[in-house]
């Protein structure tokens, strides 16, 4: 029988509890985040060509506000293929975010993005100030 110095046992003990830590604390996150907004997003098509407008909504629930004082904005915008041009990496604005794009060829062209925005927790009478980001997957879709 092969034994393990107590040290490397009590290692991989505080290694497990952290990771499961992580993961429970993650999901509280992501629930906290589903629970404060809802969020739609709306696929584009157009001709090849022709400019087409992806939009994002982002709506608070009950008990929450959309912080208007934080730089709301999509970030990091990248398509799957070459089939589509944006007119800009990054967008500024309100919580209906447009996203101007233009195909360069015909097909559905997948679009990737970050919605990155900020909201106010006011349920219990404090407010408390949360920035999440959600991924933002679209389809631009271009007729010939």
């Amino acid at each position: 029988m092969r034994r393990i110095p107590w040290s490397r046992s009590i290692g991989a003990i505080l290694g497990l509890s952290v990771a499961v830590f992580a993961t429970l604390a993650g999901a509280a996150i992501a629930a906290e985040t589903e629970d404060a907004v809802s969020v739609r997003i709306e696929d584009a098509s157009a001709r090849v060509g022709e400019q087409a407008i992806v939009v994002a909504t982002i709506t608070p629930r009950q008990g929450y506000r959309i912080a208007d004082n934080y730089r709301n904005r999509v970030i990091k915008l990248s398509a799957a293929d070459a089939g589509v041009e944006f007119d800009h990496k990054a967008v500024d604005g309100s919580l209906v975010f447009k996203i101007h794009v233009t195909p360069t060829k015909p097909g559905a062209h997948p679009i990737n993005g970050v919605l990155r925005f900020g909201f106010v927790n006011h349920l219990d009478g404090d407010y408390h100030l949360d920035i999440k980001w959600l991924p933002l997957m679209a389809t631009v879709t271009a007729a010939p």
